[in-house]
C-alpha cells in the first residue's frame, strides 16, 4: 500500500520587523506588495551607512521585538526597553545595501544610543519609508518589491525537512532557526525543493529560488558564533557552492494586486511541482 503522508498546512508564520533581529510570532498577517506587513523594515547600519547583521555581529541574535499598538517595543539583555514608532519621522539617511544607495528615514537619536551601546559600536537604526522603492535585481527573473529582506519577500521552509536534518546533526534544531516566513507542516523532506507554483489559504505563489544558508544559522543562542549546524549540512545540502535548505517564494499576482492574509492552520496545495531543485541565484 502507498506510504500516506498528513496534509500540508501553514504551521507558523513569523516577521522580523528589524533585519537580524528577534522573530515575531504571529496567528494570522496581512500582506502587502514588500511581502508581509511590518517584516524587515527596520535595518541597523554602521558608521558607514551599511547593514550590520548576525553575521557581523552575533549579539543581534539575543535583541527581542514585539508588536505594541503604538510601534515595535525593542529589548536585549541589561538593556533599557526601547520604543520605536511605526512611522518615524527622522531626518532622512542613504544607506548603502551592498552597493544600492537607498533613500531611509533615521529613527531617532535614543535609537542610535540604544544599538551603539549594545552592539559597542556607532550605528543607527533606520527605517525604509514607503514611497523608497528597492527592487529585485534584474539578475533574478521573478522581479519583486522589497524591504530590507536579503533578496526575496517569503522564505519557506518544511518541518518534514528539519526533521529529517536533525537525524543528522549532533544537535537538533526548530524550523525558526532558519528564520523563515512560513513553516509548512506534513508531507515529506525536502518536497519544497521542486515545488514551483503552491496556494496557501487563498494566496498562489511562486517558488523562486533555493535559500543559500549563509554564517547566521551558525549564531548560538548566547550570540557567538559555532561551526554547526552549518559544517553538517555542507555534507548533506550542497548546491554547487552553496549549502541550500528552504525555498523563497513571490507572490503570483500583479504588483496592484499583491496583498491578502495567511493564517496559521490554512492549508497548502502544490499547483506545479518540476524535477530539479528550484535554482539559486548568485
Amino acid at each position: 500500500m502507498p506510504t500516506l503522508f498528513p496534509p500540508l498546512t501553514l504551521s507558523a508564520l513569523y516577521i522580523y520587523p528589524i533585519k537580524s533581529a528577534g522573530r515575531v510570532p504571529l496567528n494570522s498577517a496581512h500582506i502587502g506588495p514588500r511581502g508581509l506587513n511590518h517584516d524587515r523594515r527596520w535595518m541597523v547600519i554602521d558608521a558607514l551607512n551599511r547593514p550590520l547583521t548576525q553575521r557581523e555581529c552575533p549579539a543581534m541574535r539575543l535583541i527581542e521585538v514585539a508588536l505594541k499598538v503604538d510601534g515595535l517595543a525593542v529589548s536585549a539583555p541589561n538593556m533599557p526597553l526601547l520604543a520605536v514608532p511605526w512611522q518615524p519621522l527622522g531626518q532622512h539617511r542613504t544607506a548603502d545595501m551592498w552597493g544600492q544607495p537607498l533613500d531611509c528615514v533615521l529613527v531617532s537619536a535614543e535609537a542610535s544610543a540604544w544599538f551603539s551601546t549594545y552592539l559597542g559600536q556607532p550605528c543607527d537604526l533606520i527605517y525604509m519609508p514607503e514611497e523608497e522603492e528597492r527592487w529585485q535585481p534584474d539578475k533574478r527573473p521573478y522581479r519583486s518589491l522589497l524591504g530590507f529582506a536579503d533578496g526575496n519577500p517569503f522564505h519557506l521552509v518544511s518541518e518534514a525537512s528539519v526533521a529529517d536534518l536533525n537525524l543528522n546533526l549532533s544537535h537538533p534544531v526548530e524550523p525558526h532557526l532558519f528564520r523563515p516566513n512560513l513553516v509548512i507542516r506534513g508531507g515529506w523532506a525536502y518536497q519544497e525543493d521542486v515545488w514551483r507554483l503552491i496556494r496557501v489559504g487563498d494566496l498562489t505563489f511562486e517558488v523562486v529560488e533555493s535559500c543559500a544558508r549563509c554564517s547566521i544559522l551558525s549564531v548560538t543562542a548566547a550570540g557567538t558564533f559555532s561551526a554547526e549546524p552549518l559544517r553538517s549540512m555542507a555534507r548533506l545540502r550542497r548546491e554547487g557552492q552553496a549549502v541550500i535548505f528552504g525555498q523563497h517564494l513571490v507572490q503570483h499576482a500583479p504588483f496592484s494586486a499583491r496583498t491578502g492574509q495567511l493564517r496559521v492552520g490554512d492549508s497548502l496545495e502544490v499547483l506545479e511541482a518540476g524535477e530539479t531543485r528550484n535554482p539559486v541565484y548568485a
